[in-house]
């Protein structure tokens, strides 16, 4: 058996088919069902209901496991096996090596991926439905919580919670860090990123720069972020308009992680370059020619119809033949252009590299590097307020681990991977410019931006 999902904005749930029969699969729209609305029907010890994007998250995980055991070779000879004969020695154990050791997938994100498999296991348990998958069992570990880390309320004492330790997975192939330095690209390697992804379309190069600035996770970089203004986003200015009220900034309000509506200050800087690099360049399609051809081609292609896109949407991120960006090519053409240039770079990197970046400015604006130090409290409560602003963190222990990695770039010397005012870039990415003078443009556009970033992010004592 293998699947397939049908998911749009038009759907309450993303729904599994079946790819032979193409009826739908209900036990997994059940599992989708009770995982958003009945916590408690997937996990007993659970109360909390999860947002959409965790559910279509678990949803197309369990997908990628039934499709992986639709191809495997079983003892008998036979392909294949159906997700409720599947056995865990035989069909799951090799699968979740083979992702390790054929596959180079990182530790962490199998594990991701694991406790999906666990989770939906044990909802069919708990629902009656009989199957073959017998998991090892987890262990319980207490994790400690430590009040610092609850900085938004030093009234409130939470006993230590009681959770679980993965044990189908090997821990060996866990990397665990306190810091975010292996996570983060210097300035030269983002300089030479968003050239590259500019030479595949400005759309990319433009998307991994606001990502960078804005600090969003891909999602919400794709689904909030507005091209005017919306429900979510009434007051919604363009460049244009914000140049003719001389703003500095303004609010986006963005769906977060868990289905939250949270809010961040998107700088004039930003705006500008997305207005001349993007929206209207000089070379280069507009926005609106791409407008053009998502509503007159791209609308009319089976794959438009499928996913219910409509003529009347007016989607932010669009390639130059008029196709919407989703995460997964938005996060290919990354990943590939990365490998032609021999270094390893995915969408949440930006995010870890922007915060580091804005983190590193605000404290050197506001004279705060001789007392660097993730262990100064005024420090660590000071820097804390100015994230929880922007990202709206609560636990103070990730403000520490990106203390720590200014710490550990000064005291390694690499002070080049902090943002800088010019663009420190290789004599090949020079000759590239100057034989590409719409990417020469973007750049200047860009390195204008940078310039007078810090007028925006010394913004502490702003709403």
């Amino acid at each position: 058996m293998s699947v397939y999902v049908l998911h749009d904005k038009e759907l309450e749930y993303p729904i599994v088919f079946d790819e032979k029969t193409h009826k739908p699969d209900p036990l997994i729209l059940r599992y989708a069902v009770c995982k958003h609305q009945y916590p408690h029907l997937v996990d007993q010890k659970s109360s909390r209901k999860c947002g959409k994007k965790t559910v279509v998250d678990a949803i197309q995980r369990v997908c990628y496991l039934i499709n992986q055991l639709s191809e495997q070779s079983q003892p008998d000879g036979k392909q294949g096996v159906h997700y409720l004969a599947a056995t865990f020695r035989v069909n799951m154990e090799p699968l979740i090596r083979a992702m390790y050791f054929e596959g180079d997938w990182r530790g962490e994100s199998i594990e991701q991926y694991v406790k999906a498999w666990r989770q939906f296991y044990r909802f069919l348990t708990l629902q009656g439905v009989e199957h073959e998958m017998i998991m090892p069992e987890t262990n319980e570990v207490i994790i400690k919580q430590d009040q610092d880390d609850n900085f938004l309320s030093h009234t409130s004492y939470h006993r230590d919670k009681v959770g679980e330790q993965e044990t189908a997975v090997d821990h060996n192939w866990m990397e665990r860090h306190d810091d975010y330095k292996n996570s983060i690209l210097s300035m030269e390697q983002f300089w030479s990123l968003y050239s590259e992804m500019f030479q595949v379309d400005q759309v990319y190069a433009v998307m991994a720069y606001v990502e960078l600035v804005t600090c969003l996770r891909v999602t919400a970089l794709i689904d909030s972020f507005p091209m005017s203004p919306n429900k979510r986003n009434p007051n919604w200015l363009s460049y244009r308009e914000m140049k003719r009220d001389n703003l500095s900034s303004q609010k986006l309000r963005y769906l977060a992680k868990g289905g939250k509506t949270k809010s961040l200050l998107v700088p004039f800087t930003m705006m500008d370059v997305f207005y001349h690099v993007y929206e209207k360049p000089e070379c280069g399609a507009t926005y609106y020619q791409r407008l053009k051809k998502y509503r007159e081609v791209y609308c009319k292609t089976k794959h438009s119809i499928k996913s219910g896109r409509s003529v009347d949407e007016k989607p932010t991120w669009l390639l130059a033949n008029g196709t919407p960006v989703s995460v997964r090519a938005y996060q290919k053409a990354m990943q590939e252009c990365a490998k032609r240039l021999n270094m390893e770079a995915h969408p949440h990197m930006l995010r870890h590299t922007g915060v580091t970046q804005m983190l590193y400015r605000y404290i050197k604006n506001n004279g705060l590097l001789t007392g660097l130090n993730f262990t100064n409290k005024l420090l660590v409560n000071d820097a804390h307020t100015m994230l929880q602003q922007h990202l709206g963190h609560v636990l103070v222990e990730t403000t520490k681990r990106y203390i720590r990695t200014i710490e550990r770039i000064i005291q390694e010397a690499q002070l080049d991977m902090l943002l800088n005012d010019t663009f420190s870039i290789s004599k090949k990415h020079q000759e590239l410019l100057e034989n590409n003078p719409k990417l020469a443009k973007g750049m200047k556009i860009l390195e204008h931006a940078i310039k007078g970033a810090d007028s925006w992010l010394n913004y502490k004592n702003r709403d």
